[in-house]
């Protein structure tokens, strides 16, 4: 369809930027790092790892950055005739030193505020309280960027086929910080010995499949 392959094909400049080859084991990201099951991980480096972004399906892209049309709506937002956001896609990173060399963790912060990081997820059914997985990623930026506060911004639909938002406002854990280092380690070491982790979830679904 070629209105998917047009997404598609957006989504990969949104999501990798002008990389030729986005995907390489060393260098990992804290969306991918969020992924509850190791496994999937794993299969994500291992399988794209040197590739080029037109090689990594079109479904998979659009897994990986299926927010990015509501992300762009937010960050253009405008108040009174101005740029609401300070700053917005704002790239950084983290060295992380292990015994065998250096790793690196670089991701893309959603926008800044008045010194306030924003990570924006659009959900089906916004949640109650913030999610584990996004509070792995918002720590991260908050950690690389020395800020303090940050918020998840969540969209959903409402009961009415509305669109909702809600905001959960935080500050700087080192604990989730230190978990997903502590996830790009462990993914680190399974890579580079080829060792396979078993998929955690419940119908091992990802020991057969490449995500």
């Amino acid at each position: 369809m070629m209105l998917q392959k047009l997404l598609a094909d957006f989504c990969r400049r949104k999501y990798f930027g002008g990389h030729s080859s986005p995907v390489q084991i060393g260098v990992y990201r804290p969306s991918v790092l969020s992924w509850s099951c190791s496994r999937k991980q794993w299969n994500y480096y291992k399988n794209f790892h040197g590739k080029t972004s037109d090689e990594i399906p079109d479904e998979v892209i659009l897994l990986l950055a299926g927010g990015v049309v509501f992300h762009r709506l937010i960050q253009n937002l405008t108040s009174e005739g101005r740029r609401f956001w300070d700053r917005v896609e704002i790239e950084c990173s983290m060295e992380v030193q292990l015994t065998s060399g250096v790793i690196l963790i670089v991701g893309h912060a959603d926008a800044i505020k008045d010194g306030r990081v924003y990570e924006f997820k659009h959900t089906r059914v916004i949640p109650p309280k913030p999610k584990f997985e996004h509070l792995l990623q918002l720590n991260f930026y908050l950690k690389a960027l020395k800020c303090l506060e940050g918020s998840l911004i969540y969209s959903g639909y409402t009961s009415e086929g509305g669109l909702g938002i809600k905001e959960f406002q935080t500050i700087i854990s080192n604990w989730h910080v230190q978990h997903l280092i502590n996830r790009a380690e462990t993914l680190h070491y399974l890579l580079i010995s080829d060792t396979p982790p078993r998929c955690s979830c419940r119908d091992h679904r990802h020991e057969i499949e490449v995500l």
